[in-house]
C-alpha cells in the first residue's frame, strides 16, 4: 500500500495524467482513463463527515400564531359574556307598548290591556311572552292568543275571539270545537240553539248538531234544540215548533227517514204537528197540536 502512495506521488510530480481520486460507498480509490481502479483506503461517507462538523445551537421557535389566536378567542368570549349580561338586564330595552289586534264583538282592547298588564315586565329580550298569552286567555271570550316582539320596545298581541255555536245549559256556551266556556251572563248572545246532555258529551253533541243541521237544511229546516237525555235518547226541536223523537239507537238514520218524507207527507201541515216519533222500525207517529194526547202512526211500507 505504501508503494502505491509513492507511485501516485511520483506520477503527480511528473505530471502524468489519467489518475483521479474518488470516494464511493465508503471506499477511497484512484481512477485512470482506462477505468482501472486502485483501492487506496476506506473513506467516511459524506453524511458522517458532515456530522463531525460543529452544529450551531438554536433557540426554540415561539408559536406566535397559536398564541395570538388564543388571545383573540378569549377576547371574543369575554365580549359575548358582557353582551349577554347586558341583554338580559331587565332595564335594557324595556317594553313600553302593547299593540292588540283582532276582530272583536264581545271583547275590548281595554279588557285585554288590563288582563296582561301584570305580565308585561322586563326588557325586550327578557319579557315572558308565554305568561302574556296565558294572561290573555283568562278572559272567557278569548279563544286563542299569540304574542310576538316588535323591535325595539313593543309587544304585539293577536287575539281570536270565541265563536259561539250553541248554548249549553243556562249559563255556558259551546264553541265550534264543542268546548265549553262561561262568559258573563250579560254577554250571552241571543238566538243560539240550545244543546243539553251529560257532562263530557259537549263535543259529541256539537258534532251531531252540525251533522243533523246539514241533513235538515235540504228541507229548509233549522234546529232550535238538541237534547240527549239521561237514557241517551235523542230529541230534536225544530224552529217551526216540531219535536223529533229519534231514540237512542240509529238516531241519525231515523232523522234521514224524516227528511225523506217531510216534503211529501208533513210539510203542508207542519204548523199543526207537535211531535214526530221516529222510533218505529217502518214508519213514524205524529202527534197534532189540536190532539195533544193522541198519536197516529203513519206506516211507510218498504222503508225502515
Amino acid at each position: 500500500m505504501a508503494a502505491l502512495f509513492r507511485l501516485q506521488r511520483e506520477r503527480s510530480k511528473r505530471g502524468e495524467a489519467g489518475w483521479g481520486r474518488g470516494c464511493q460507498g465508503g471506499t477511497d480509490f484512484l481512477l485512470r482513463k482506462s477505468n482501472e481502479v486502485k483501492v487506496l483506503t476506506r473513506c467516511k461517507p459524506q453524511a458522517q463527515r458532515r456530522s463531525t462538523a460543529p452544529q450551531e445551537s438554536r433557540l426554540p421557535r415561539v408559536p406566535w400564531r397559536w398564541i395570538s389566536g388564543g388571545l383573540v378567542g378569549l377576547l371574543l368570549v369575554a365580549a359575548v359574556g358582557v353582551s349577554v349580561r347586558w341583554l338580559l338586564d331587565p332595564q335594557t330595552l324595556p317594553i313600553r307598548h302593547v299593540q292588540i289586534s283582532g276582530q272583536f264583538r264581545h271583547l275590548t282592547s281595554a279588557q285585554l290591556q288590563e288582563a296582561v298588564a301584570g305580565t308585561v315586565v322586563g326588557g325586550f329580550f327578557t319579557v315572558n311572552v308565554a305568561a302574556v298569552m296565558r294572561a290573555a286567555r283568562t278572559l272567557p271570550w278569548v279563544d286563542t292568543a299569540s304574542v310576538r316582539r316588535v323591535w325595539p320596545d313593543t309587544l304585539q298581541l293577536e287575539v281570536a275571539e270565541q265563536v259561539p255555536v250553541a248554548r249549553w245549559g243556562e249559563h255556558d256556551l259551546l264553541n265550534r270545537r264543542g268546548e265549553r266556556f262561561s262568559p258573563p251572563v250579560d254577554t250571552l248572545p241571543s238566538g243560539l240553539p240550545e244543546l243539553r246532555g251529560p257532562d263530557g258529551m259537549e263535543a259529541t253533541l256539537t258534532a251531531s248538531y252540525y251533522e243533523m243541521s246539514k241533513a235538515l237544511a235540504a228541507d229548509g229546516l233549522k234546529i232550535k234544540s238538541l237534547v240527549q237525555d239521561p237514557r241517551r235518547s235523542w230529541h230534536v226541536g225544530l224552529e217551526n215548533g216540531i219535536e223529533l223523537r229519534l231514540g237512542h239507537d240509529n238516531a241519525y238514520a231515523h232523522l234521514l227517514r224524516f227528511v225523506r218524507f217531510y216534503p211529501q207527507v208533513l210539510a203542508s201541515r207542519a204548523n199543526e204537528i207537535a211531535t214526530v216519533d221516529l222510533r218505529y222500525t217502518n214508519g213514524f207517529a205524529v202527534a197534532w197540536n189540536h190532539q195533544p194526547d193522541t198519536t197516529k202512526p203513519l206506516q211507510q211500507r218498504g222503508h225502515s
